[in-house]
């Protein structure tokens, strides 16, 4: 009888976590959709929490501090991010429009005679020849590139006016109950309240120092890239400085996707003292940059040697797309959170058992 017990008991726990995994697959499918805007609903309320918690101590009222908070967001950060989206966009068909009417034919019959005799000319000439078709075909690819995505955005913006405002929703409810969902998860976890505070920080951790990585790299760089454009005269100094900023979210190689071909082109047009410019600056200063800056700001903060930031960036990127710049960093620290807490509970459980 008593083994009976034991094997109903058995199936009884067996079939309830079952249904625990089944039931959680099916939530997880069907809040997949949402996925974006829960997830940068966290990251959002991970960075204006302290100031949420500073509003609330205040005014006594946690739905008020919540709606407060989620107004700062909107004036302070989210306006003028789409101010400058506008004139950043504004400013790159004006651009694109100046490169598809320019003449480059004149500068690169100038590089052909300064490179008279020497092992470059046979290439050189090949540009020459060929260089009305490549700057033809680049300004295409580059229009058409940005008049896509100005399509696609106006295309899916029902689509996108919608998942904001259940970002901003799923916000205001983080604000609010966090604390309170936190300690819910925390209570049901089985890993104990030092080991889940411990993935918390990380988490956090982790989130702030890649925003914070990024933000101050990405700003630095597309400011001394937009500079040294100017300097030499490069059109739309403005609009590459944002490029640079855009893709320094890259590790180690960001900028030089901008600068050099940049320099490339100079060099190839006659612009030589503009093209030594913008090499030496791009390599010693722009690229120099992300390697002295991103180890201490992001490593560091979130416990990550440079090597797991760069792979685990490049692969967030690829994988879950912009949003991967955060994604990759975080699952990264929170494996290695893992790791650390098999070595320290685990192993020594393992280890006492056996003596």
């Amino acid at each position: 009888m008593p083994n009976t017990k034991v094997k109903f008991n058995t199936m009884r726990s067996v079939f309830f976590f079952a249904l625990i995994a089944i039931l959680s697959i099916g939530m997880i499918y069907l809040l997949r959709p949402f996925f974006y805007p829960i997830f940068w609903a966290a990251i959002v309320a991970v960075i204006f929490f302290p100031i949420f918690k500073f509003i609330n101590k205040q005014l006594k009222s946690s739905g008020a501090s919540s709606i407060i908070t989620i107004i700062i967001f909107i004036v302070f950060l989210l306006l003028p991010l789409t101010l400058f989206s506008i004139l950043f966009i504004n400013e790159s068909v004006v651009l694109f429009n100046k490169i598809a009417q320019q003449d480059f034919l004149s500068g690169a019959k100038e590089v052909a005679v300064w490179v008279n005799d020497t092992p470059l000319q046979p290439y050189v000439e090949i540009v020459q020849e060929r260089w009305s078709g490549y700057a033809i075909n680049a300004s295409e690819f580059i229009v058409v590139f940005v008049f896509n995505n100005i399509r696609n955005i106006t295309q899916n913006s029902m689509s996108f006016i919608i998942m904001f405002f259940l970002m901003l929703y799923t916000l205001y409810y983080f604000l609010k109950d966090g604390e309170k969902m936190l300690k819910r998860v925390m209570h049901l976890s089985p890993l104990g309240d030092k080991y889940e505070t411990l993935l918390y920080k990380k988490f956090t951790s982790t989130t702030k120092a890649t925003l914070k990585g990024t933000l101050i790299i990405g700003g630095i760089q597309g400011f001394l890239g937009g500079i040294t454009f100017w300097i030499t005269g490069i059109e739309g100094a403005f609009v590459w400085g944002i490029m640079m900023l855009i893709v320094s979210i890259i590790p180690a190689i960001g900028p030089f996707l901008i600068w050099f071909p940049a320099a490339v082109i100079l060099f190839a047009i006659g612009n030589i003292w503009q093209g030594i410019t913008v090499l030496l600056i791009g390599s010693l200063i722009i690229s120099t940059i992300d390697n002295l800056l991103r180890p201490p700001l992001v490593g560091k903060d979130a416990g990550l040697h440079p090597l797991i930031v760069l792979f685990s960036t490049l692969g967030g990127l690829l994988v879950f797309g912009i949003s991967g710049f955060i994604i990759g960093p975080v699952i990264a620290a929170l494996f290695l959170s893992i790791i650390t807490i098999y070595n320290e509970y685990y192993q020594k459980e393992l280890k006492n058992n056996q003596n």
